[in-house]
């Protein structure tokens, strides 16, 4: 009777201790539980700009659609409130040459991925025409057909984004190379490098301040923006920067070949207007993400830094409890085989971890991956094996 009783005292014990462990790896898995965070974007005060200061997203209201002999498209009519993101198809117009000014300064060094400035998102799984910070260094990358971000063209600027400094970027790109200047004086020319390409679509929706995906967000602020259908002439370059440092934005706008000019002196509300043509410029109130991930495969999502080896290490040693104190209950009423207790922990701990991670897909500040599924399951299978050597050791009967 005294065994019995004390079976059931065991049997409630790790009860309480799998619920616990289930409770903390649910907590853990989808804090903070924000379906509808706050987009961390915001003007700046007494002066013309936008600030972003964390999860933060900008995105035009629809893809850009300017061929290369038109320079401009009719403004159509925005509502006051966006609140969900635009489906799209992209134009799939292919640009042989053009020019982007833009004028910002970084608030952060040393993010653990390239943080995203500003792309052309083409509505499925690429973005063309990339402009990134890694450290204080400026990344332009250009996209090549499908294949995987880190293999795409790139070139890149050291220490052209030192924190809190001002700085006003001309990049003018076309098939003799592209040339990139610093406050109107030439920085650096790479004669092999195309920001843009005539075998790509040049553009799609435009994005400033993250990534398609959400998990690439820039932290600083943008003072001014302006893309051109056409490389700029050295002349130009100088003349636009003075036009910009003297808020001379009609000037700007008569050139023939401006696409989208944003000198962003709304200063209020959720809508950014685009002084060249219709490109208007969505704030929204909530962040979202235009790009939704389910179940990003390992290959894809890989990354080799402190931040994706913590997050492995994370999840693998947050479910080797669940498979140890899951197999200790189990075997606790009736002794199981070994096997029988790897097997039920592996499906426990897969299903568990599945239906976080495809939760996940709908919190925008967290990311759907299946290298947390098979590092969970690892970590589960770790703490059955566990139980199994302690079972053995103590000479409990299986």
């Amino acid at each position: 009777m005294m065994i019995k009783a004390l079976k059931n005292r065991k049997r409630i014990f790790l009860g309480i201790i799998n619920l616990a462990i289930f409770v903390v790896i649910i907590i853990f898995g989808l804090w903070p539980f924000n379906f509808w965070p706050e987009n961390k974007v915001r003007w700046l005060k007494d002066q013309n700009g936008l600030q972003f200061f964390g999860r933060g997203i900008v995105y035009s209201e629809r893809p850009f659609t300017v061929s290369p002999y038109q320079s401009s498209v009719p403004e159509t009519q925005s509502s006051s409130h966006y609140s969900t993101i635009p489906v799209f198809q992209s134009s799939n117009i292919p640009l042989k040459s053009f020019s982007m000014e833009i004028w910002l300064q970084s608030e952060k060094e040393g993010y653990d991925y390239t943080a995203r400035i500003f792309s052309f998102y083409d509505g499925k799984a690429t973005e063309a025409s990339v402009l990134s910070q890694w450290k204080s260094g400026l990344i332009l990358q250009r996209r090549i057909g499908s294949r995987p971000e880190e293999s795409y063209p790139k070139v890149g600027i050291r220490n052209a984004l030192p924190r809190g400094v001002k700085r006003f970027f001309t990049i003018t790109s076309g098939p003799e190379g592209t040339q990139i200047y610093i406050d109107g004086r030439p920085a650096e020319k790479h004669p092999k490098f195309n920001f843009s390409s005539e075998n790509d679509s040049a553009f799609g929706q435009l994005i400033l301040g993250n990534s398609p995906g959400g998990k690439r967000h820039w932290n600083g602020n943008l003072y001014g923006l302006a893309i051109y259908r056409h490389p700029l002439t050295k002349e130009q370059v100088s003349e636009h920067f003075r036009n910009w440092r003297d808020h001379e934005y009609s000037l700007l706008a008569a050139d023939e070949g401006i696409i989208a000019l944003y000198p962003f002196d709304e200063r209020s509300g959720d809508l950014i207007k685009d002084h060249a043509a219709g490109h208007h410029l969505l704030i929204p109130s909530r962040f979202g993400v235009l790009q939704k991930q389910v179940l990003v495969p390992p290959w894809k999502d890989f990354r080799l830094n402190r931040s994706y080896l913590m997050d492995i290490i994370t999840n693998i040693l947050g479910f080797i409890p669940f498979g140890f104190f899951l197999s200790a209950s189990l075997g606790i009423k009736k002794p199981q085989p070994t096997r029988r207790l790897f097997f039920i922990s592996i499906l426990t701990a897969g299903c568990l971890s599945l239906f976080i991670e495809l939760t996940q897909v709908y919190l925008p500040t967290r990311s759907s991956q299946l290298t947390d599924v098979i590092m969970n399951i690892l970590g589960s299978a770790i703490g059955a094996a566990l139980f199994s050597k302690y079972r053995k050791a103590s000479g409990m009967r299986r």
